[in-house]
């Protein structure tokens, strides 16, 4: 399904932010760890190996830099031959300019008050990255077994990379995916209209990180059942989902889920592992992770000031490089601007650029090249699109990027560049482009060439000039760049595509798993309503008749002992007819019959219901929020039920059945309202809360009730275009969160 306009251009500003992070930041307390090694110049390379691959942030880097220095592997890449290999001076440069998680003062571990503490999230991704590699041991070749190690310890850098770029939407986004207790990876997909799994490949490719890494990055949340066994480096991706699985269900760390850890046994099987084999891997897991996290220092607060000392003493070092590196650059031999130009845009194209970060590149170079005013390049991905992405170089070098809205009754490629190819004059139908720029330009001095690939146009260049005889102006000499520009764009469009589509059908298959499960439940509900049929037909009769001998038999009956057994008898077959008729309301509900009513009477109509069902004189419950959601529209009877069924399993949490509950209502979204009904009785458990709306299941003793409230609360909620969820502890309360449609 399309995504909504709005949630495409959030969706690519969110992606457009994130590549361009140059790195993730680190702790203080693995910065300062690492500083230390290296500030005398001489270092152990096993050991900074091993602080390395130990957080996602510096292992990235180290990889990073071993591709673009083109180092040669044995075999799969690995942090300990990168370090081995990589001189000294790039090693220290590489770490001193990873940025630091500003999460410590001297004084406070403001780390700590967050939704999501840094170290949490480091902790979780270095338990993962310990349990990957001891399930590899087990289930891989040796060659693979570093390489899962190292996607474990990555597999959530696009987390990382939210929490660096929007900390404030991050932690909002976490808080919500606690309150709710589902995964944060749909809570992105609301808000942002992509989730980490798609950022953190985004940056594993931009950083040209191993493609056995990315896949474990990308493919650790989707349904196991639908990988296929001939996806390249699917056996890693299936050790990296299982150990997120398994440390989420540890409780090591923090991952910003808070949904229950599902298809552990699935995977494990698709991996030949037997119970044992993963109980194993489960106790050893917590040694494992507290030695590495003591080598670190994830567990110490108190850093800051060490932090800043190794600074000082690796800066000396670092300064010395670069004063070598800069005599080496003033070296170079320039070419002429329109070549040198072509030269600077060319080293900024890579296979994993975006067609967006292409356009940035030609706009800044064309500008600093070219030195002209305002400089602006954008690009149309697809002409049914109602937006293009531009990026504008102000006069004093400040770019700005963003997602234009087109006017209806313009097309993006001005028509003057469908008879001809040239440099021409601003016209009226392109203004709408830097009419939305607060930028200080002169529109008579604005000029525009087409970005041409074949027969196609992917984007126009436009820019200022100081006079109207500048060379500038001149066809033959300014379009080659153009064109350069355009073929990198189009190819960079082409594979931008094919990434989507495979990203939606990777999507497809994560939802593949709910969907399964729906039609399994649909499936079973078809056939219990049949078995209810059949049931009420076949044991109807026969009751009746049980009953009415009994009946008969009773009133003849002057033995105090036979009349107390045949009434027991008749009171039996009481109970047996109440339960197919309870199975047969619930398989076989009546079509709802909806009208508008004020919540406010509805919840007044279910507390009276269930004071009378439970005998009750009066029900302690402190509702709010209602007289301020207006109507609903509902089967008045059927809601009623519904709310009464929640009502009375929320008394019955109690030792006394007596209460007290709480009822708060909100406006959940434009056309509904939000219902929540919360005890302080005894609570459910994670087994209890996954199954206690399916029929006849109760958490208490057998014989002591039938366990239909809640499934056919939620049956009836359903029918009436509502929801129903619930959240809870043991021996700390329920919550039931229904939502009803507004008129």
């Amino acid at each position: 399904m399309p995504q909504p306009k709005n949630q495409q251009i959030v969706a690519r500003q969110v992606e457009r932010i994130v590549r361009q992070l140059a790195g993730l930041s680190t702790l203080p307390a693995v910065a300062a760890n690492l500083l230390g090694q290296l500030s005398d110049g001489a270092f152990d390379p096993v050991q900074l190996a091993e602080n390395i691959q130990s957080d996602p942030a510096l292992t990235a880097r180290v990889l990073a830099l071993a591709r673009q220095e083109q180092i040669f592997f044995a075999a799969e890449p690995t942090v300990v031959e990168a370090v081995a290999k990589l001189p000294p001076a790039l090693l220290r440069e590489a770490i001193i300019s990873v940025k630091v998680f500003e999460v410590l003062d001297l004084s406070h571990d403001l780390d700590a008050k967050r939704a999501l503490p840094r170290r949490k999230m480091a902790l979780h991704s270095l338990a993962t990255a310990c349990c990957a590699g001891h399930l590899a041991e087990l289930v891989l070749p040796p060659e693979q077994r570093q390489t899962a190690y190292l996607a474990g310890l990555l597999h959530d850098i696009g987390k990382c990379a939210l929490d660096e770029v929007m900390p404030k939407s991050f932690e909002q986004m976490v808080t919500e995916a606690d309150a709710s207790g589902v995964s944060l990876l749909q809570i992105e997909q609301n808000h942002l209209g992509l989730d980490h799994t798609v950022l953190g490949k985004r940056l594993a490719q931009k950083w040209q990180l191993p493609e056995p890494i990315t896949s474990g990055i990308w493919l650790h949340h989707c349904d196991a059942l639908t990988l296929g066994a001939d996806l390249p480096d699917v056996q890693i991706v299936r050790v990296v989902a299982l150990a997120d699985r398994m440390v989420r269900r540890a409780g090591i760390g923090q991952s910003g889920s808070y949904d229950t850890p599902e298809q552990i046994d699935e995977i494990a099987a698709l991996l030949s592992m037997t119970p044992e084999q993963i109980e194993t891997v489960v106790e050893s897991l917590p040694q494992k992770v507290q030695e590495k996290s003591a080598v670190l220092g994830l567990d110490d607060v108190s850093v800051t000031a060490g932090y800043y000392t190794m600074i000082q003493k690796t800066a000396t070092h670092l300064a010395e490089d670069n004063r070598r590196f800069s005599q080496s650059s003033r070296d170079a031999v320039h070419l002429t601007a329109q070549v040198a130009l072509i030269e600077d845009f060319l080293e900024d194209v890579d296979e994993n650029a975006s067609a967006l970060e292409l356009a940035q590149s030609f706009a800044a170079g064309w500008k600093n090249r070219m030195q002209t005013g305002l400089t602006g390049v954008y690009v149309v991905p697809d002409s049914t699109e109602p937006y293009v992405e531009v990026a504008v170089v102000s006069r004093q070098g400040t770019m700005e990027v963003k997602s234009l809205s087109m006017p209806e009754t313009v097309s993006a490629i001005p028509q003057a560049f469908r008879t001809t190819q040239a440099v021409l004059p601003l016209g009226e139908g392109a203004k709408w482009i830097v009419e939305q720029f607060s930028s200080d330009f002169n529109p008579d001095m604005m000029y525009m060439a087409p970005l041409r690939m074949g027969e196609k146009e992917v984007g126009v260049l436009f820019f200022e000039v100081f006079s109207k005889t500048d060379d500038l102006l001149d066809t033959e000499r300014m379009l080659p760049a153009c064109q350069v520009a355009a073929a990198a764009i189009a190819m960079a469009l082409s594979g931008q595509r094919h990434l989507e589509l495979a990203e939606r059908f990777v999507g497809l298959m994560s939802t593949l798993r709910q969907t399964r499960t729906e039609l399994a439940r649909q499936q079973s509900l078809a056939g219990l309503a049949e078995m209810a049929a059949g049931a009420a037909h076949e044991l109807n009769n026969p009751l009746a008749v049980i009953s009415g001998r009994a009946q008969l038999l009773l009133d003849k009956e002057k033995n105090k002992d036979k009349k107390k057994m045949l009434r027991q008898i008749q009171l039996r077959t009481e109970d047996v007819y109440q339960i197919v008729n309870d199975l047969m309301a619930f398989a076989r509900p009546d079509e709802p019959n909806k009208q508008s009513v004020l919540l406010s009477e509805l919840i007044q109509k279910a507390i009276d219901k269930t004071c009378k069902a439970c005998k009750l004189k009066s029900m302690e419950a402190d509702i709010t929020g209602a007289d301020n959601c207006g109507s609903v529209y509902v089967d008045v009877h059927q809601a009623t039920q519904a709310l009464s069924f929640i009502l009375t399993n929320a008394l019955q949490s109690y030792k006394g059945e007596t209460g007290p509950l709480w009822i708060e209502c909100s406006s959940a979204e434009k056309n509904s309202v939000s219902v929540a009904i919360r005890d302080t009785g005894c609570g459910m458990d994670a087994v209890t809360l996954e199954k206690a709306t399916q029929p006849f299941f109760s958490f208490r003793p057998a014989g002591r009730r039938r366990g239909m409230g809640l499934a056919q609360a939620q049956r009836l909620l359903l029918l009436n275009g509502g929801t129903l969820k619930l959240a809870g502890e043991p021996n700390k309360g329920t919550t039931v969160t229904i939502t009803l449609p507004k008129v």
